[in-house]
This record gives C-alpha cells, sequence and structure tokens, in this order.
C-alpha cells in the first residue's frame, strides 16, 4: 500500500500512523562522491527477499566489474518487529563498509531496500575511519535520493468454510483490512488472506466464533 511518494532525510522515520506500518523505497536512489581520489557510487533499490538483495549486487559486480570493492548491506521487513538484514565488507577492512552502510539504512528508517557501493581505488589509503565515514556518506545520500513509500506489514492466513459463509468472512475481512490472495471454489471455499500484522489475532478470533464446526483456519 503506498500514500504517495516522500524523499529527502525529513521524510525519513521509524514511527507510523499505524503499528503494521513503516516506509520503503518506491523507485531506486543514486549518489557518488570522491574522497581522496577515491570514486565511490552508491546505489539504493527496493527488494522483496534476500534473493533480490543478492542479484541487485551480482549484476553490480557484472556491470562495474573493473571496480575495486563491491560493498553492501540489506534490510527487510518492518524495523521494529524483525532484524533481518546483511552486510557485507567485499574485502574492506572489517566493519568498515558493510556496517556503515546498513547502519545508514537503519537511520534513514527505510526497509525492502538495499544499497551497494562501489569504490575505485585512486591510490590513497583512507584507513578504517576514512572508508566507514565514506562508505556512510554516500550509502545515506543514495537513500535520501529514494521516493518513499508507505507499506503495511502483513500475515498470511488460510481458511476452508462452507459456502454458506462467505459473506459474513468477507465482512469480517473487511473489518480487519485484510486482502484476498486467492480462493478455490469447491465443496468448501479455499480462501488466502493478507492480514495487517497487528489485526490477524483478532480476526482469527472472529473466524473461530463464526465457523463453530463449518470451517477451519490456519497460518
Amino acid at each position: 500500500m503506498s500514500k504517495g511518494p516522500k524523499t529527502g532525510a525529513g521524510a525519513a522515520a521509524e514511527s507510523s500512523a499505524s503499528p503494521d506500518e513503516y516506509e520503503a523505497p518506491a523507485t531506486a536512489g543514486e549518489a557518488e562522491e570522491r574522497v581522496e581520489r577515491s570514486r565511490f557510487l552508491a546505489l539504493a533499490r527496493p527488494i522483496h527477499s534476500e534473493a533480490d538483495a543478492a542479484a541487485f549486487l551480482k549484476g553490480l559486480r557484472d556491470l562495474h566489474h573493473k571496480a575495486t570493492h563491491h560493498c553492501s548491506a540489506w534490510r527487510l521487513g518492518h524495523p521494529a518487529l524483525t532484524r533481518h538484514f546483511g552486510a557485507s565488507d567485499d574485502g574492506e577492512p572489517s566493519g568498515s563498509a558493510g556496517l556503515p552502510i546498513l547502519r545508514a539504512i537503519e537511520s534513514s528508517g527505510l526497509s525492502d531496500v538495499a544499497v551497494v557501493v562501489v569504490r575505485w581505488y585512486g591510490g590513497v589509503k583512507l584507513g578504517t575511519g576514512g572508508l566507514a565515514r565514506a562508505y556512510g556518506s554516500t550509502a545515506r545520500l543514495a537513500l535520501e535520493a529514494c521516493p518513499r513509500q508507505t507499506v503495511v506489514e502483513r500475515l498470511p492466513l488460510f481458511l476452508r468454510f462452507s459456502p454458506s459463509l462467505m459473506t459474513q468472512v468477507r465482512r469480517l475481512a473487511s473489518q480487519a483490512e485484510a486482502r484476498e490472495c486467492r480462493l478455490e471454489r469447491g465443496e468448501d471455499l479455499l480462501l488466502e488472506l493478507a492480514v495487517p500484522r497487528s489485526r490477524r489475532a483478532a480476526l482469527e478470533l472472529g473466524l473461530r466464533e463464526l465457523f463453530q464446526g463449518k470451517g477451519e483456519l490456519w497460518t
């Protein structure tokens, strides 16, 4: 779900109007800096899985195969509810690249995002502190360039029930702001819902009261 794109550091905020909402990039962002003759190119883009992050990194490795390092970090899911992230220094001193990029993601308030910072070595050693500042700064600028959208954290819920209950099921699902993902018709109906995380327990309770032996649900 999107409530319109927003850009810039002032749009970053971990808190949201709903406990299920968080911010993710709507489209990609890019930034470049030069530090002591080294070139740092940061690219941020939306992702939906760890595999997306890996594919993004591989694509940039292939595109910029002559670069010295391809350092990266990513984060998925609601920042306050999950700890699904990763980071890579790609040969730079430990903690000097991947972690500063990850910290930039955390400071931005964004999730469902991957950032890769490509470095071309310019002949001057920056030291661990200089590297951390350069990687973190370029990543931050790329994240600030990303338009933002509001995402609702949803969890799956599967139902099997009598067709006679369809109207009541849909009424309860609508009250919980659940989305219908799949419906299979037969002697019984099989329905897959995507439910806002904070509303799933109440919806399950309402459905159990409705079914009373005429249906089942599972997650």
